[in-house]
């Protein structure tokens, strides 16, 4: 099996703001999503975070072992769903933000 450098790897951040009276359809809707994307080739993690501050504030936080693998996460069936339907979910947009990792704690 071949290992990935962290300079392949390719880290994605997405905020989102429930829309009012939607705030548990939205977290039901992400927690599939969660499990529907952690199958996907080349995830390394995907993650939920729910703000503890703001309780209509979601995060995720994804890991693919390269470009091309977050590219082909984009053909998930559930995340286009998703996507389709964030505009009746999520107030505002989307707010995702893609970055690579620079460096990773020793053992970790």
């Amino acid at each position: 099996m071949r290992r990935t450098s962290i300079a392949e790897s390719v880290i994605v951040a997405a905020f989102l703001r429930g829309r009012v009276g939607k705030e548990e359809e939205l977290a039901g809707r992400l927690r599939t999503l969660v499990l529907a994307s952690r199958s996907d080739p080349g995830v390394i993690t995907y993650d939920l975070h729910h703000s503890t501050e703001d309780p209509a504030l979601w995060f995720l936080y994804e890991r693919y072992e390269s470009q091309e693998h977050l590219n082909k996460h984009r053909e998930n069936a559930v995340l286009r769903s998703f996507l389709a339907d964030a505009a009746t979910l999520v107030d505002g947009k989307v707010d995702i933000r893609t970055f690579r990792m620079v460096t990773k704690l020793s053992g970790a």
